[in-house]
Parts: structure tokens; C-alpha cells; sequence
């Protein structure tokens, strides 16, 4: 199971347009909507040190913008769902502040260039 990944595929939803990326051995599907679609490749790159730094880095900081708009527009309705016991705004603001410092140290992250790897033992 633990197969070497050469490629990151990335496909388009033809449903909702949302990219998802995977390897190339693993099926696409998209992680947005909730029935079957079809998928198109749009973007095949070699799966690099550097490519997973930069994948990982847009992914915290898509984490913090949407949660940061899910702050901003927190309606009544959202508030109420929230139990009781919990001030919904604290709340959010809390996870706010600890997904910005998991974000910047996810920045602070370098991976080696591929020239700087140990060979691959077989």
C-alpha cells in the first residue's frame, strides 16, 4: 500500500467547477459536492518536495480564509445551533486564532529540494 506518488492529478468538477487534486492512482471524486460527477483533469505536475510545500501552504491558507468569512457572515441562525454554554463569536474566535498559528507554522515549513533527498531504498 505504501506506493511511490509520481503525480499530483488535479480535476475539475463538471457539477460545481471546484478543483480537487490526487495521486495518480487514486480516484477522483470531488470533495464539494454531495452526488456523483464527473471530473475533468485539468492539471498533471510531477509530485515534488516542493509541489506538496506549496499544495499544503494553499490549503492552510484556504482553511483560514473561508473560516474567517464563516466568522464574518455568522448569522442568528448559525449562533443558535451553537450549545448553549458556548458564545458562538468566542468560539469561532478561538479557533480562529489557533488555525493562524497552525497557518504560520505551516509557512515556516520548508521540504528539501529533490537534490537533497536520500536516495529511495528498494
Amino acid at each position: 500500500m505504501n506506493e511511490k506518488v509520481n503525480y499530483l492529478m488535479t480535476y475539475r468538477c463538471n457539477l460545481c467547477g471546484n478543483d480537487s487534486s490526487f495521486s495518480e492512482s487514486d480516484e477522483a471524486t470531488c470533495r464539494y459536492c454531495d452526488t456523483p460527477s464527473v471530473m475533468t483533469l485539468v492539471l498533471k505536475q510531477e509530485a515534488t518536495p516542493q509541489l506538496m510545500e506549496e499544495r499544503i501552504k494553499a490549503l492552510s491558507e484556504s482553511m483560514l480564509s473561508n473560516l474567517q468569512e464563516a466568522y464574518q457572515n455568522l448569522s442568528t441562525e448559525d449562533m443558535a445551533n451553537f450549545p448553549a454554554d458556548k458564545d458562538p463569536e468566542k468560539e469561532l474566535l478561538l479557533l480562529l486564532a489557533k488555525l493562524k498559528n497552525l497557518k504560520e507554522k505551516i509557512d515556516g515549513i520548508q521540504f528539501p529540494d529533490n537534490n537533497e533527498l536520500p536516495p529511495e531504498k528498494e
